[in-house]
């Protein structure tokens, strides 16, 4: 990536920022796009912490910051002497349960590859009072770019009970990264997930979601909302999938007590520019009666 280019990537770290996102998140989120996006491949060498101080509008202590907590998550590394380079091992997630791309041969899965973003403590409100109850405690909150075949990136929102799972709330960040989280609350639970529910809805991008899976803000994407359930009415966790224009086609399975081929495949070939939101939801129970392979 040649210095021109570099105004692409950092020029909106100085824009007004009402997110109320720490200012050295604002700088990881930055480096973490030009890396997703292609400005910086495996081996490339980042702007050093001078050059950073001059791109960014902020101080060196963020910058450092932002870049300590990178080589911790394992994104980059630190040569001595050299400089920060783009790490080049990709951590892939094996055997996705909801973000799966059907690959060209019609029965395979395109791979799928997990970095982290950021891990925060959040309370039971809002929409997520929609399926954790109050009384439940704090949630975890996890922040994660899924990159799908070196396609393109899919930004997710995963929330989960904290005091449930301290495993997945309190494990070093860099672990996450590749991480099957369905696998590791079945560990740690030793419980089933009886109940899947699906709902995906047509949604233009605010300004942090495009930026992450590679678009203009306000273009319109897919939400994937996945909640799964341990019997009835018990949330276990809630995810939200954020997806941009593509032309691949993404499954799931239809219940998780179903055999893995048996599956619910929706087209998310769609277009960029919509003419009003549309929505879909299918929970795994009616998923299975509807008959979908």
């Amino acid at each position: 990536m040649n210095e021109s280019s570099w105004s692409d990537v950092f020029s909106p770290l100085f824009r007004a920022n009402s997110s109320g996102i720490p200012k050295y998140r604002l700088v990881m989120n930055a480096l973490i796009q030009g890396i997703t996006a292609g400005y910086w491949k495996a081996g490339d060498k980042l702007p050093t912490e001078d050059e950073l101080l001059q791109l960014t509008p902020f101080s060196l202590g963020t910058v450092q910051r932002a870049l300590r907590i990178l080589v911790e998550q394992g994104v980059v590394v630190r040569q001595h002497g050299l400089g920060t380079f783009v790490a080049s091992q990709k951590l892939e997630v094996q055997n996705p349960w909801h973000c799966r791309f059907i690959a060209d041969d019609g029965v395979s899965f395109l791979p799928v590859y997990s970095t982290i973003l950021s891990r925060d403590e959040v309370m039971v409100e809002g929409e997520r009072a929609h399926y954790f109850e109050v009384a439940g405690g704090p949630l975890s909150l996890i922040e994660r770019i899924i990159n799908i075949n070196d396609e393109f990136n899919v930004f997710t929102r995963f929330y989960i009970q904290k005091h449930m799972f301290p495993v997945l709330s309190e494990m070093p960040l860099e672990d996450l990264s590749g991480l099957n989280f369905k696998r590791q609350i079945s560990n740690e639970m030793n419980v089933p997930i009886t109940k899947v529910d699906h709902a995906i809805k047509m949604l233009s991008f605010d300004d942090e979601v495009a930026r992450h899976v590679g678009v203009q803000p306000a273009s319109v994407g897919m939400c994937l909302s996945v909640a799964a359930y341990m019997g009835v009415d018990k949330c276990i966790y809630h995810q939200k999938f954020f997806i941009p224009p593509q032309t691949e086609h993404l499954a799931s399975p239809a219940n998780p007590a179903t055999k893995p081929s048996t599956q619910v495949v929706w087209a998310a070939t769609y277009r960029s520019k919509a003419s009003r939101s549309q929505s879909l939801t299918l929970s795994s129970a009616r998923q299975e009666r509807a008959g979908f392979l």
